[in-house]
């Protein structure tokens, strides 16, 4: 399912819906090629139901996962804040220390948020970021290190390093964040049910012998296309329509200029 990540979402759009709507001209003469070939059968009074809950059963499947993908862009958005306020709280401790680790510690701390809204910008730069971030938990944690091998073990060091290990924790919860992804199993049902769907509407749309009229099958088509395609674009922390306001971050940047 990795092509579903890769694809530009143009690409799948009119992909899905062009497949949907071959889907329904495949059932519809399915379903002409069936009365022709078993006459006696005529038009069942269950076609009716069965449409209904098989539409009935996608739009579940939509809903419940476009929930859960909310669910996850919010969870980022509020990561975002959160590792802004450890950035931040990181950048004031460091005041504490004495030259010239408090001039390195910062200096670093400014680098570490441009290096985390590069990937912003180009979602390419995403796994050297990732690499340039935890060069620099270590270069802080070395500091760190280095001040408690001299024997600076006071309260204040003590909370300088506190704040740093948060910025490192962070980072972790932030990239776990970011790779947690739908299922590739669920995806491929939604696009089954999806196409399935519209299959039996074509044989339904076969018992009176009249094709559903072309702008109303398009027009339904785009409805449950453009719902898929906003699950999979909130299921892409990179690269989608939809992105992490990295508002929090931003702030702190101009915050910590020199």
């Amino acid at each position: 399912m990795d092509i579903l990540v890769d694809l530009p979402l143009w690409v799948l759009f009119i992909g899905t819906v062009l497949i949907v709507l071959l889907a329904a001209e495949v059932g519809y003469r399915l379903g002409l090629w069936l009365h022709a070939r078993y006459p006696s059968m005529g038009r069942s009074s269950m076609t009716g139901p069965l449409i209904g809950g098989m539409m009935g059963l996608l739009a579940f499947l939509l809903a419940l996962t476009f929930s859960a993908v909310v669910g996850q862009h919010t969870e980022r958005k509020g990561m975002v804040v959160t590792e802004a306020n450890a950035i931040g709280t990181a950048y004031l401790r460091a005041g504490f220390l004495d030259e010239p680790d408090m001039g390195i510690s910062r200096d670093l701390l400014r680098e570490y948020v441009e290096v985390r809204l590069a990937p912003q910008s180009d979602s390419a730069l995403f796994e050297s970021a990732v690499a340039r971030s935890e060069e620099v938990h270590t270069q802080l944690w070395s500091i760190v290190e280095e001040n408690v091998r001299q024997g600076n073990e006071s309260d204040i060091m003590a909370l300088y390093a506190e704040a740093i290990n948060t910025v490192i924790d962070v980072h972790t919860l932030r990239l776990t964040a970011a790779e947690r992804r739908l299922p590739s199993g669920l995806v491929a049902v939604l696009f089954l049910a999806l196409v399935l769907s519209f299959l039996l509407l074509g044989v339904a749309s076969s018992d009176d012998g009249k094709r559903i009229p072309p702008l109303t099958l398009f027009l339904f088509a785009m409805v449950f296309v453009t719902t898929m395609m906003l699950i999979l674009d909130l299921n892409r922390p990179l690269g989608g329509l939809v992105t992490v306001n990295q508002a929090a971050l931003e702030d702190l940047m101009q915050m910590l200029a020199p």
